[in-house]
C-alpha cells in the first residue's frame, strides 16, 4: 500500500486480499508437503543421495568404501 493510502485510511483492495489468500494457500501447501516428507522418512538419510550417484552397479566398491568412511568422518577421525 502506498503511504497516501495509509494516511487516508483506505482499506485493502480486493486484489490484495486475493494475493494474501494465494500466499496463504501456498504456505499451507508447503507446510503440509514438509510434514508429509518428514513423516515418510525423506529426511532420514540426507547423505545417501550423493553415494547413490556414484553407483554404476547395484553396489559398487567405491560407494561402499565411501559409506564406511562417513561415521568416522562425522566423529572427526578421518583416515585418508
Amino acid at each position: 500500500m502506498c503511504p497516501n493510502c495509509i494516511l487516508n485510511q483506505v482499506g485493502f483492495s480486493p486484489g490484495l486480499w486475493v494475493a494474501f489468500g494465494v500466499c496463504a494457500v501456498f504456505f499451507v501447501a508447503a507446510a503440509v508437503a514438509m510434514w508429509w516428507a518428514y513423516q515418510n522418512g525423506e529426511f532420514d538419510d540426507i547423505e545417501g543421495s550423493k553415494f547413490e550417484m556414484m553407483d554404476d552397479e547395484v553396489e559398487s566398491s567405491r560407494a561402499h568404501a565411501a559409506r564406511e568412511h562417513v561415521p568416522a568422518a562425522r566423529a572427526g577421525r578421518v583416515d585418508s
